[in-house]
């Protein structure tokens, strides 16, 4: 029995290794050829795995750009928001937000301009990356919505239209550093944007009253 676990434990390990190979792979192809540089023949050969172990880890080609999108650009609204979340008055948790969007854009622009990057390479992109997008998008959209719809009193949609504003500022500011490398075109986008939603915020809290 305790060698039946062992074993099992040792295949785990194995599994895990490979599957991180294969998704350094497809992430080390995004940055040196874009998106428009992704086979899977290209990522066994840079892996060095037999085709069958991405099928065996992520089910389809469509798993396997999932997962892409979540390494790379994945799952920042749901740390930004945590960090956030911690502080006790509005006003402050918006700021810690605004704070991490900037963080996210000056140290992580390619994973905050992932959509745009997929969307600019045309016909090269797969139905199956568009795919992964979309729901990476829209979930990104929702942890956003959700943290901020009890923040405006139910308001379900201010928080969406706030959601959508953060995300596009924050494609416009990754945009702006990537472009000119000016951190203070950052800063006047995202005062731009602190200064709309507390508009947005103050509408619909008064609504509610």
């Amino acid at each position: 029995m305790i060698a039946a676990r062992s074993r099992k434990a040792r295949t785990n390990a194995r599994g895990a290794a490979s599957r991180e190979q294969i998704l350094e792979a497809a992430v080390g192809l995004v940055r040196d050829h874009g998106y428009a540089g992704l086979s899977i023949a290209r990522i066994c050969e840079r892996a060095d795995v037999a085709p069958t172990s991405i099928y065996w880890h992520f089910g389809n080609k469509a798993g396997l750009m999932e997962a892409l999108i979540g390494r790379i650009g994945g799952g920042h609204a749901g740390r930004i928001q945590e960090l956030a979340a911690v502080e006790t008055s509005p006003a402050r948790r918006l700021d810690r937000a605004i704070e991490g969007i900037r963080e996210l854009v000056t140290t992580q622009p390619f994973g905050s301009l992932t959509g745009v990057a997929i969307i600019g390479e045309g016909r090269h992109v797969t139905p199956e990356l568009r795919e992964a997008l979309r729901q990476a998008r829209e979930e990104e959209h929702e942890v956003i919505t959700r943290s901020l719809e009890a923040e405006l009193g139910g308001d379900r949609n201010a928080a969406a239209a706030i959601a959508t504003l953060m995300t596009a500022c924050a494609n416009y500011a990754a945009q702006s550093y990537r472009i000119d490398g000016d951190a203070r075109n950052v800063d006047r986008i995202l005062a731009d944007l602190r200064e709309a939603t507390v508009r947005i915020a103050a509408t619909a809290t008064a609504g509610s009253r």
